[in-house]
């Protein structure tokens, strides 16, 4: 078992680089946005860069997860079937993304004016959509390199598209001056950058048949992901645009900033949920029982990571914030909860595994539902008073009510041996320290004692309450003395 925990872990920091490889263009960017565009253009990018993020999920139509599952119904000997089962995939998710597109750019105009509060922008609605099918084709190829468990050219398929992105997008606001349009441009390039890559290096990994046995399945299996995806994309976005309803686009840029400096922890819960996904199926297909033993390892392990790095993030954000948007000095007071919300999301990705292997998808259609439902409902009474606290109070209470229906339901489905106070342990532990984070403590020397000292209690908490056992120790200092370039592809040749 430790050492398919540890393939995972290796796989799972390969990933976490390639997040990080697209999430640094966000970093790197945000000091020379932050000083170039007011709070409310940069409300507006944000509001744009989330409406893209939606509409990616939503004219994927459920085929990344959907291939997924398909493609392990294969052996390794049935190449041809699995073929098949991604040009369809893609042939749906790709055909969709581009009549999309167009309805977009045939209606810029009053698209624009209802998303940006009348105040035009019509360029960067037509560049957002010309990015949405660009950027389908770079994500589904990734996906190919993922199931294939070739995290290094997934890592440089997201670097090339990363930096290609980032360069265009300053020099576009800076050099070229061309405001907002140049800040959406960098995307765009980067995605088809991205492509490119990533078709050079999956060019033969593709059929050239669309079979309608596996249409059929996979539909089946990927339909009830769309509200799925709907209601998603509404609990880690529609805050903003409720946001920028019932408050202003100012605090939408606050929030903006808030979330990116959330980003790190966000890194890691893509990363896992990344190479979790084919990993947990290929394990399933191999040996059951090991595979429950490993998830419900894994289960614990997640929460301890995200719940130390949230922590981090929620003590030291005014600090960071302070240094790459200073301009943007209330950002840091939503990091705690926003920090909070993610650790429950990213355990969703492993509480949620039984509905996935038992393919009753329907579940995730109607707890996630049920869980934006909330999520727009709190929205509704806390940001008047509250603005963006208020804002993200209501996801975090989103995404815990989402963790607890999926860990319930998967249990029902698929019983598998969690050890649920440990993972309550930790982030319970976390989140009592995190408030230290909001507030204003002045010197500057003293608020960065008393926050280490408070992220020190909390390591020192873990092992005295037991949350942390010594055999955890010795298990985590054996997986992180690898060494990434020794063996890093093949590891996950065979979890």
């Amino acid at each position: 078992m430790r050492d398919r925990i540890a393939a995972l872990g290796k796989q799972t920091v390969v990933y976490g680089l390639s997040g990080v490889a697209i999430q640094m263009a966000g970093v790197v960017t945000l000091p020379v946005f932050a000083r170039v565009f007011t709070t409310a253009e940069y409300g507006v990018l944000e509001v744009g860069t989330v409406g893209l993020g939606m509409l990616v999920i939503l004219v994927d139509l459920g085929m990344a997860s959907a291939s997924q599952r398909s493609f392990f119904d294969y052996t390794d000997e049935q190449e041809h079937e699995r073929r098949a089962v991604l040009f369809t995939a893609l042939a749906l998710s790709g055909g969709a993304s581009l009549l999309v597109a167009a309805g977009i750019i045939a209606a810029r105009e009053p698209v624009a004016d209802w998303l940006f509060d009348g105040q035009g922008y019509s360029t960067v609605v037509v560049l957002l959509a010309v990015a949405l099918p660009v950027t389908i084709l770079a994500q589904f190829f990734r996906e190919i390199l993922r199931l294939r468990f070739r995290p290094w050219p997934f890592f440089w398929s997201s670097m090339v598209g990363a930096i290609a992105g980032t360069v265009v997008s300053v020099v576009g606001v800076t050099t070229l001056d061309l405001g907002l349009d140049g800040a959406v441009l960098g995307p765009l390039v980067g995605a088809g950058v991205a492509a490119v890559y990533g078709g050079i290096a999956v060019r033969g990994e593709i059929g050239r048949r669309l079979s309608r046995p596996e249409l059929g399945v996979m539909l089946r299996y990927g339909i009830p992901l769309i509200p799925t995806a709907v209601a998603l994309w509404a609990l880690s976005f529609i805050d903003r645009l409720m946001l920028s309803q019932l408050s202003d686009l100012g605090e939408v840029g606050e929030y903006g900033v808030a979330n990116r400096i959330s980003t790190p922890l966000l890194f890691g819960v893509v990363a896992f949920a990344t190479a979790f996904a084919p990993f947990m199926l290929a394990g399933h297909a191999e040996d059951q029982e090991m595979e429950k033993r490993v998830r419900g390892r894994a289960f614990t392990f997640v929460a301890l990571g995200l719940a130390l790095l949230g922590l981090i993030l929620a003590l030291f954000a005014r600090e960071l914030i302070a240094v790459v948007a200073p301009e943007f000095d209330t950002a840091y007071q939503a990091v705690g909860l926003l920090s909070l919300g993610l650790v429950a999301y990213g355990l969703s990705s492993v509480a949620m595994s039984g509905i996935a292997l038992k393919r009753r998808t329907g579940y995730f259609a109607l707890y996630s539902l049920v869980a934006a439902a909330v999520n727009v409902a709190l929205n509704f009474l806390v940001i008047p008073p509250f603005g963006m606290i208020g804002a993200a109070f209501a996801t975090l209470v989103a995404y815990v009510l989402l963790l607890c229906l999926y860990y319930r339901k998967s249990q029902q489905l698929y019983p598998t041996p969690y050890q649920p106070w440990r993972v309550l342990g930790a982030v319970v532990l976390a989140a009592a320290l995190m408030p230290l984070g909001a507030a204003a403590i002045e010197p500057l020397a003293l608020a960065v004692v008393l926050k280490l000292a408070a992220l020190a209690l909390y390591l020192v908490a873990l092992r005295a309450t037991g949350v942390v056992t010594a055999d955890d120790v010795t298990e985590l200092r054996r997986l992180t003395a690898w060494r990434p370039g020794r063996g890093g592809e093949s590891s996950g040749s065979s979890p």
